[in-house]
């Protein structure tokens, strides 16, 4: 006698389940499929990559000023600021150069062909560069390949750049550290030439100022016929009170005679009268060209005119010395080296390929593909569920 058992399909085991069979076979299909291909890319055709890498900082020397002995104490810390800032745009300028299309241009003009570096047609067609390739895509895959990064806490900037052999990175990173270099020093020389241009063209025309007030004050001399009117105002006052206190004496001793009782058509007495009456007309005159009623020629209004003349004389004077002191500064800057690049980490010889990370490529993708996995498995028990 036999027996039979009957097990029920929702106790056996996942393995001999149709539809568990179904969803392990798609789980390793889902992760071993991407594993294969992308290992048959990664160990059969990708090409191993070098990077070297070269660190720079952009400085700023400050110029010797001529009026620095008399500058403030103050002056060096309220400079740091600006210091700091044309630093950081400097910087940044290098760093757009590194990105942009320019550079592509000049290393080929320093006669590189970077299309033999990158673009050589092999196996590895994913990572060279495609041949004949377009001016946006040659400066998107320039980008790929030459990675700059500016640190803004310490002004440093880094620059990562990858070939295909140690050789060819170690020479586009000697060149681009090169150019980076000129683009430097281009920036310190047009400076140098704008702030020189500049400083000339206000000592010019501040000499051209000076000359016209120094016309205008000797024409006035020459119109009026007085050199140094204050001098002469001086002695004109020094002449009228001269006369004021003899004329004072002199009536003095006009009215002492009379009291006495001497008589007024005496010869002395006459002698005296006349003599007061010309100190009394020396003293008009000499009061009449200090200051007349009309105001057209006195002494008081040369010299207000005289004053207005000889201030704007001072002016421009203190205004063409302010200018020669500049062009002396921008002359001093001229001369020294104001903005320069200084590389400490240069390129060297890569020892090892870096990239591409096989283990990590192909993990990724494993991950990759079970979370595709467990995505589609989502949205097919969800469509199961809505159809039931």
């Amino acid at each position: 006698m036999s027996t039979t058992v009957v097990v029920s399909p929702g106790l056996m085991p996942l393995g001999l389940h149709p539809r568990g069979s179904r969803r392990l076979i798609s789980l390793l299909a889902a992760i071993l499929l991407p594993l294969l291909v992308v290992g048959a890319y990664l160990y059969g055709f990708a090409d191993d990559q070098y990077i070297t890498e070269f660190r720079f900082s952009v400085r700023h020397q400050a110029p010797l000023r001529m009026e620095a002995m008399t500058a403030s104490s103050m002056a060096g810390p309220l400079s740091g600021g600006g210091t700091a800032l044309a630093v950081i745009n400097d910087s940044q300028i290098v760093i757009q150069y590194l990105k942009s299309r320019q550079i592509i241009d000049d290393i080929a003009a320093t006669g590189i062909d970077l299309d033999a570096i990158y673009g050589a047609g092999d196996k590895d067609f994913l990572a060279h560069l495609r041949q004949g390739a377009a001016a946006e895509e040659r400066l998107r895959y320039w980008r790929r390949m030459v990675d700059p990064f500016f640190d803004m806490t310490t002004g440093i900037v880094s620059v990562e750049v990858r070939a295909f052999r140690p050789e060819d990175a170690q020479l586009v990173a000697s060149r681009t550290l090169a150019l980076a270099e000129k683009l430097v020093n281009e920036i310190s020389d047009r400076s140098h030439r704008d702030v020189l241009a500049y400083a000339e063209k206000e000592a010019a025309d501040s000499e051209v100022k000076l000359k016209a007030a120094q016309a205008a004050l000797s024409a006035y001399r020459n119109e009026h016929a007085v050199l140094f009117p204050e001098m002469q105002a001086t002695e004109s006052t020094t002449v009228g009170g001269l006369v004021e206190q003899s004329l004072i004496e002199a009536k003095t001793a006009f009215s002492a005679q009379l009291a006495q009782g001497v008589s007024r058509d005496s010869m002395q007495m006459r002698i005296l009268a006349n003599r007061i009456a010309a100190m009394e007309s020396e003293l008009h005159g000499v009061n009449g060209r200090m200051a007349q009623l009309d105001g057209a020629n006195s002494l008081a209004s040369v010299m207000s005119q005289y004053g207005i003349l000889k201030v704007s004389e001072e002016i421009a004077a203190r205004v063409y010395e302010r200018a020669l002191m500049s062009l002396q500064d921008a002359r001093n800057a001229a001369s020294e080296q104001g903005v320069y690049l200084t590389a400490f980490v240069r390129p060297s010889l890569p020892q090892d390929s870096m990239y591409p990370l096989r283990w990590r490529v192909m993990l990724e993708a494993a991950v990759v593909g079970f979370a595709a996995w467990c995505l589609l498995q989502l949205i097919y028990h969800g469509i199961r569920d809505h159809l039931d």
